[in-house]
């Protein structure tokens, strides 16, 4: 997960804050132009360049304010398409789990334990939670590594997060077609 995550009710401070500070200094410049008008008396030269650095720097913050706000618009429409890119995976990554598991031809338990398995659990954690012996599960889990044709759980995992990265370049228009898992086992590393 990001560890950037941008708070919306502050942005929409610093954007008030822009916003008062420019129609502030919009303002000023307005009234000391109004009575320089008035007043009938040229602008001195310190005073033009006063007024011209004022005028610039409104200009310069309202262009930082729209800027600003145009960017994180694009930044929202950004992290929005990847949201919805992520969770697709989520769903698709059980679906290429189940696949694969009918493919190897696992039975339920030898797919409780592949599942659990992936998710990071020792040989222990998951007799535990079958309430069966640590024996039990080695056999079981060397029966899914054959049929999946691969050496151990690392090469496992490897395999379907291959498999998820896949997945996940075909959603971004440039990898292979999502609905195609890969062939058949991995070749066992030499």
């Amino acid at each position: 997960m990001n560890s950037f995550v941008v708070d919306r009710r502050f942005v929409q401070a610093v954007a008030a804050i822009q916003v008062f500070c420019g129609t502030a200094f919009t303002i000023d410049i307005l009234y000391e132009s109004h009575v320089e008008f008035f007043n009938h008396a040229p602008l001195s030269f310190v005073e033009a360049i006063h007024l011209g650095v004022e005028t610039l720097a409104v200009i310069l913050l309202f262009y930082g304010f729209w800027a600003s706000q145009r960017q994180l618009r694009r930044l929202q429409r950004k992290g929005e398409e990847k949201a919805r890119l992520l969770s697709g995976l989520r769903g698709h990554f059980d679906e290429i789990i189940g696949e694969r598991f009918a493919a190897w031809g696992l039975s339920a338990a030898e797919r409780d334990i592949a599942l659990l398995s992936l998710r990071g659990l020792s040989i222990a954690e998951i007799a535990a939670l079958r309430d069966t012996r640590d024996g039990t599960v080695k056999a079981q889990l060397s029966a899914v590594y054959h049929k999946a044709g691969v050496s151990g759980r690392p090469e496992l995992l490897a395999h379907f997060m291959d498999e998820f990265l896949d997945y996940g370049a075909s959603e971004d228009g440039t990898g292979r077609d999502a609905g195609t898992p890969s062939s058949g086992p991995r070749p066992a590393a030499a």
